[in-house]
């Protein structure tokens, strides 16, 4: 499975992403009002691209995409970052700050 696909497959295992992604795709008051105080108040942060859930930071900054709570998941996406051809073997630090500028 290609890291797209483990990404969007592992949202419905994530509580919180969840139901961020069932209101994002049918926007009613019952899927509005399963998410936390704190998660409606952020709402209009959050977009889909396709399937993939993204994130902004502010408006200025370019959308990130949600990475849910999957520690195997997590590990992946560094491992890519540090092993791919754009990664470049970077140390620990400079891989994080990659990661995460496209992940949240």
């Amino acid at each position: 499975m290609d890291l797209r696909d483990e990404i969007v497959a592992a949202y419905a295992d994530d509580a919180v992403y969840a139901g961020i992604v069932a209101y994002l795709r049918a926007p009613s008051d019952e899927t509005l009002g399963a998410l936390s105080r704190n998660t409606r108040n952020q709402i209009d942060r959050y977009h889909l691209d396709g399937d993939l859930l993204c994130y902004n930071i502010d408006k200025v900054d370019a959308p990130r995409v949600v990475v849910p709570n999957d520690d195997d998941l997590r590990a992946r996406i560094i491992h890519e970052f540090h092993d791919s051809p754009m990664g470049a073997h970077l140390g620990r630090e400079k891989t994080f700050t990659a990661v995460s500028r496209d992940f949240f």
